[in-house]
């Protein structure tokens, strides 16, 4: 095993060693005393029999659909409805660079079903779009031989 030729650490006077260990400060009382918690819970069960990242995941869960549901906040209610506009106006707005064009103005003051609808048409279009531009190139190839 490796030596260390160091030797001990220089006590500088300072105050007292945590856990109350000998060393420079006087032999007051430990700082610390008892067996402590593992962490990530290790198995760790409540009272009522549950283990405790168990407990931990449906305590997220229960906060998810409060955020959502029946029970949540006008506040919450409003950031989710936020953010479910954000997604869709993303969505649509790369379809309208796909097909190489600007999405219309004003997107962010729709309300949340004209979104959802735009959006339907907006892949309508594409999806045409697409299908048009086959059936051209299509015609292309039958023309050439």
């Amino acid at each position: 095993a490796h030596e260390d030729r160091r030797g001990p650490p220089p006590n500088h006077g300072g105050g007292q060693r945590l856990g109350g260990g000998g060393g420079g400060g006087g032999g007051g009382q430990q700082a610390f005393q008892g067996s402590g918690n593992t962490l990530g819970g290790g198995g760790v069960t409540s009272s009522s029999g549950i283990e405790a990242t168990s407990a931990a995941a449906a305590a997220a869960m229960e906060r998810a659909n409060r955020a959502t549901g029946a029970g949540a906040s006008a506040k919450d209610r409003q950031l989710n409805e936020r953010r479910q506009k954000d997604e869709l106006i993303g969505k649509i707005e790369a379809h309208y660079s796909g097909m190489g064009k600007d999405p219309p103005f004003g997107l962010a003051s729709s309300s949340l079903d004209a979104l959802k609808k735009h959006l339907d048409h907006v892949k309508g279009q594409a999806a045409a779009t697409a299908k048009a531009d086959s059936r051209t190139a299509a015609a292309a190839r039958v023309v050439r031989t």
